[in-house]
């Protein structure tokens, strides 16, 4: 009993919220609280436009320019997210088979299970409350995602369609130690076979869209004017296992690097190689995160988008996992990493940010509903305000409502269950 009262303690909590344990990779805390906040800029840009009909997002999109094209390259941002959970699970896995010689499924499972899934079944049936007589909610669908099968759901019938990402988390994690236990006990070079399927992930996104006449030749500009393209970029590339499996693998091999070539690591990112690895990695990040792709002057160049298409993620993926490993090492980009990244500030919205993700975009949306009807109510006063500047309003006010909502579900139900998951 004094344990079940201890977890659920708030004080306790509160202070779990904010003491980083030594043992922490905090550039990753870094990474994804970052991560995190640009996925609420993300949204906080389209969900505004979506739901004001007076808006085009094309119009805002080249109204930025190439100084906000950061903001609509950040849905990579849930790559990264990928990339730091198959970082994570393999060096649990990889531990656990040098300690036991196997691992234990059941057990592992649970952990999952019981990590994901508390609160996010509270989240649902909050939803389900919320928004169960609503037109467009889809609560009939919420089976899928209770199974975790959403992301198998058209776009159009998704309930809570941002949860996608939860759903190829567990299916990875269903599969994924069955697999690394069968590489490591039946082949003699896991390695090859785990970077052979990185590469297949190419494969496997270029055969899906030589497959599909309507992404094979539109231009990726529409994403951003016609739902019905959007809706069926999303339910054919964009939200399934088998298309987005390169940027957890991306995070695997990192992983096994990590765990079984530190020496090697040190002496790789200690020399010139090295040093041109780790700040070639870098460039191409910022390169990736900048090129505004999805605006209209690249409509001319379709071979270039469905290259962009095929490569584009899985490079984005295999940048963050050099900079990972890369951060771990001596040197000047890794020095600028940790300053960067490994602040102690992030610690707090990184053990957030899995809260926060599943309420942001409800509090997006309450937000953005609360300015347009200020907007109708008393034009007068945003009449020299710039599009991007309410939206700058929408995504600090969400940001608030998101962290406050976090904080609350954090420490009553995911800490609590973290603590007796030990």
């Amino acid at each position: 009993m004094s344990r079940l009262v201890s977890a659920f303690s708030p004080i306790k909590n509160l202070k779990h919220l904010f003491h980083r344990p030594s043992s922490n990779f905090s550039v990753i805390d870094g990474f994804r609280a970052l991560s995190m906040m640009m996925i609420l800029v993300f949204h906080s840009f389209t969900i505004f436009v979506v739901m004001n009909p007076a808006l085009e997002l094309n119009t805002i999109i080249e109204t930025g320019g190439l100084a906000w094209s950061w903001v609509w390259n950040s849905d990579k941002s849930v790559d990264v997210f990928f990339v730091i959970s198959g970082f994570l699970i393999t060096g649990i896995l990889l531990r656990q088979i040098d300690k036991l010689g196997h691992i234990r499924m059941g057990n592992f499972y649970w952990r999952r299970f019981l990590r994901l899934s508390p609160v996010y079944y509270f989240v649902i049936i909050l939803y389900w409350l919320l928004l169960g007589h609503s037109d467009n909610s889809n609560t009939h669908n919420l089976w899928t995602n209770i199974l975790y099968l959403n992301n198998f759901v058209d776009y159009d019938d998704q309930a809570m369609n941002w949860t996608w990402t939860l759903a190829i988390e567990e299916q990875f994690y269903l599969l994924f130690p069955l697999l690394l236990m069968a590489m490591m006990k039946y082949t003699k070079h896991p390695l090859r076979w785990m970077w052979g399927l990185f590469a297949f992930s190419f494969i496997v996104r270029g055969y899906v869209i030589y497959s599909d006449e309507m992404i094979l030749n539109s231009p990726q500009s529409l994403l951003a004017v016609d739902r019905e393209f959007h809706a069926h970029h999303f339910s054919v590339l964009y939200d399934n296992l088998y298309t987005r499996y390169g940027a957890l693998l991306a995070g695997c091999l990192a992983g096994y690097y990590y765990q079984y070539y530190r020496v090697e690591l040190s002496r790789l990112f200690a020399s010139g190689l090295g040093k041109a690895l780790a700040w070639g990695s870098f460039g191409v990040l910022v390169l990736l995160m900048v090129v505004p792709v999805i605006s209209v002057q690249f409509d001319e160049y379709q071979g270039f988008n469905i290259a962009y298409q095929i490569a584009s993620r899985n490079i984005f993926s295999l940048t963050i996992s050099v900079l990972i490993i890369a951060s771990l090492e001596k040197g000047a980009l890794s020095t600028g990493l940790n300053f960067l990244l490994g602040n102690r500030l992030w610690y707090p919205l990184a053990q957030l940010s899995y809260s926060m993700y599943l309420v942001h975009v409800v509090a997006i949306s309450v937000v953005c509903s609360m300015v347009l009807a200020g907007m109708k109510a008393a034009p007068e006063q945003y009449i020299n305000w710039s599009t991007y500047e309410i939206i700058g309003m929408v995504f600090v006010a969400s940001s608030l409502l998101t962290i406050f909502t976090a904080v609350v579900i954090y420490l009553l139900i995911e800490r609590p269950i973290m603590n007796l998951r030990r």
